[in-house]
């Protein structure tokens, strides 16, 4: 731990002083500082990426650090030998090589996440992107047609594909937040160096060449930072692939940050009305507005935010049916539990002097089931039994758990006799040798809901008491003949006994 605790403040104290010689060139005077030493400056911070991005694990990290430093070297030793930037293709061959493999890093790194946040990290990079690409359409449709445009405009796209896999690993939680405040910045630096080439072909006098090492040596240096920030576990998991690594990522999905929802609250509607926003200041300031960019990217982010808002929707739809759920639906049974109970109880009773009845059941030695096999069997018991009473009771009557084992029963417009052959019905539906006794009673005017639940209580004791497997009822009725062994620790084995065992 200790090895890795100095590796890592090795690797950042590299990332800060590359940073800071970076920085340096940037306050000199222009044409102040040696071309070989902004070469030095260019070139190490993406070799130092390729040597940390190797020690954590990320080859394709490695591999784009690596890349780009060689395409440094070759365009670096050719402007010195040579007095002039190289215009050769070759030179731009490493630079897409490395900035392609740089993409797929953090494709693996952003295949993981909470869900929804591909089309999150779309609003906000395309909200800007439209911006710039705007700011830069007229000036390069004014230049003639040339490999250097050409290949800027391929930089820019792999610049854009980056910021938005980097702002989803972000967004989506699958990156700490430092590391990953570190790389999305670094993105931005890339993407402004790689703007930066393409305003020089328009306005940038070229005495200031030299100086546009200095946002791609910052923007290296930030990501060997993010990559030493990382710890090696995470990072060796962060490229894989694996179906295991993204299911444990999408079952903790909801453990977002209260701090990054706020974020997200202002990052989306911000990027979404920039192309808007910048249609206003160009009308404004007395520009020719870019209807044609600006038009469409202001209709392109509205669509996107209105599919994000459906989306927001339809999950806070998902959640209040899940909590509602949650308050009204018993979860080992599938039954609505005593809270429901209670609501549909007053509805009934409200109707006057309709015919109700109540019963309240609770299942013989059920205490003796789960201390002699298990609260596995208990529980398979109380599923079976109240899957078997649905089935015998009509649609009509209701069937709630009430708690532990003792369920309740609403019958409406049931007169005494029905009320009683249902009941027994119920008490035969009983998976056996399991048994079940139960109060019944009818509604008395003026008789509300707790009143009639404690007359079925008292008869369900009632029918404990005279030997169980028998339903009480307040009709002064006999009790209903016991049809099967009464219930106990002689009992035990039987259905939920066999299934426990099994």
């Amino acid at each position: 731990m200790t090895h890795r605790t100095t590796g890592t403040a090795v690797e950042l104290t590299a990332a800060a002083a590359c940073t800071c010689a970076a920085v340096a060139v940037a306050a000199a005077p222009a044409g102040a500082v040696p071309l070989l030493v902004v070469a030095a400056i260019a070139i190490a911070p993406p070799a130092l990426l390729g040597v940390v991005a190797g020690r954590r694990r990320r080859p394709w990290a490695a591999a784009g650090g690596s890349l780009i430093a060689a395409a440094n070297v070759l365009f670096y030793g050719s402007w010195v030998s040579g007095g002039a930037p190289p215009q050769t293709p070759l030179v731009h061959v490493g630079y897409v090589l490395g900035y392609a493999a740089l993409v797929r890093s953090a494709a693996l790194s952003a295949r993981v996440g909470r869900r929804g946040t591909t089309l999150d990290a779309t609003i906000v990079v395309s909200g800007p992107a439209l911006v710039v690409l705007s700011a830069l359409a007229r000036p390069l449709l004014a230049q003639e047609p040339s490999l250097a445009t050409a290949t800027s405009l391929l930089y820019l796209c792999l610049d854009l594909a980056l910021l938005l896999l980097v702002v989803r690993a972000a967004i989506g939680g699958s990156t700490a937040r430092l590391p990953a405040a570190a790389v999305v910045l670094a993105t931005v630096l890339l993407l402004g160096g790689n703007l930066a080439y393409l305003l020089n072909m328009v306005w940038l006098p070229p005495s200031l060449v030299p100086w546009l090492a200095v946002p791609f040596a910052v923007a290296y240096s930030l990501l060997a930072a993010g990559c030493a920030l990382v710890p090696r576990e995470a990072s060796a998991t962060a490229g894989t692939s694996s179906r295991e690594t993204a299911a444990r990522s999408w079952r903790t999905a909801h453990q977002t940050s209260a701090g990054a929802s706020r974020t997200m609250l202002v990052l989306l509607p911000t990027a979404a009305c920039l192309p808007a926003a910048a249609l206003v200041v160009q009308g404004a300031t007395g520009h020719a507005a870019d209807w044609l960019v600006l038009g469409c990217g202001a209709v392109f982010t509205a669509v996107l935010s209105t599919v994000r808002l459906h989306a927001a929707l339809r999950v806070a739809a998902d959640q209040a049916l899940r909590l509602e759920q949650l308050a009204h639906r018993d979860e080992l049974t599938g039954l609505p539990n005593r809270r429901r109970c209670s609501a549909a109880a007053d509805a009934l009773l409200a109707r006057g002097s309709d015919p109700a009845a109540l019963a309240v059941l609770d299942l013989d030695g059920f205490k003796a089931v789960n201390d002699t096999l298990g609260h596995d069997a208990g529980d398979a018991l109380l599923r079976e039994a109240s899957a078997a009473w649905r089935r015998v009771l009509p649609p009509t009557a209701g069937l709630y758990r009430w708690g532990g084992e003792e369920f309740v029963v609403l019958l409406a417009d049931a007169d005494v006799a029905r009320a009683e052959d249902l009941l027994d019905d119920v008490r035969r539906a009983v998976p056996r040798p399991r048994t079940v006794s139960a109060g019944l009673v009818h509604r008395r005017p003026g008789e509300d809901f707790h009143a009639l639940l404690g007359r079925a209580d008292d008869l369900l004791y009632a029918a404990k008491a005279a030997g169980r497997d028998r339903v009480r009822s307040d009709t002064g009725a006999p009790d209903a003949p016991a049809s099967g062994p009464a219930s106990g620790p002689a009992a035990l084995p039987g259905l939920a006994a066999g299934r426990a065992l099994a």
